[in-house]
């Protein structure tokens, strides 16, 4: 039996169909960090450039051409992208922050929450969905902790005997 022209199109377009997604790059992995942890993303080549597209989520810091340390500020989902020194996008993927669960404990008073970490004691830490107002006076406390220790640096003192 003959093939018909229209028999000879249909398998034509299939096998490159079958060609072009056989060579298509696969899509890369969701990358995602803990909140308040950070995680370690290396580059396929040298980024001159990280844009991270809500910064209130992650944040990336580059610490040579090819490493960036991606670090969980609030749980959501944001994107990062890498640049070369020609601008060309050399990396780009969506960054999850997801929830801690390490040691992680919740404490529900009727509708209020608190979160704690226990290894052994345990130690409050706000995270989003606490009572507004523990959650407000615990950010406090940490913003003057981290107030007195950059003035502490900046002044040269140090904790080292």
């Amino acid at each position: 039996m003959y093939a018909t022209y229209k028999d000879i199109a249909m398998r034509a377009f299939i096998a490159l169909f079958a060609l072009v997604m056989a060579c298509a790059a696969p899509a890369a992995a969701q990358y995602s960090v803990p909140v308040d942890q950070a995680g370690l993303l290396r580059l396929p080549e040298d980024a001159s450039a990280i844009v991270v597209g809500n910064p209130a989520i992650a944040d990336a810091t580059m610490f040579d051409a090819r490493t960036v340390f991606v670090s969980g500020r609030a749980t959501g989902q944001t994107n990062i992208i890498a640049l070369n020194s020609e601008g060309r996008v050399i990396y780009a993927n969506d960054v999850s922050v997801t929830q801690s669960v390490r040691q992680h404990i919740q404490v529900f008073n009727n509708v209020d929450q608190e979160s704690f970490i226990c290894n052994p004691i345990c130690h409050r830490v706000p995270i989003i969905g606490d009572d507004p107002s523990v959650f407000t006076n615990i950010n406090n406390q940490r913003a003057a902790i981290r107030d007195a220790a950059d003035s502490a640096t900046q002044r040269g003192v140090t904790t080292d005997d």
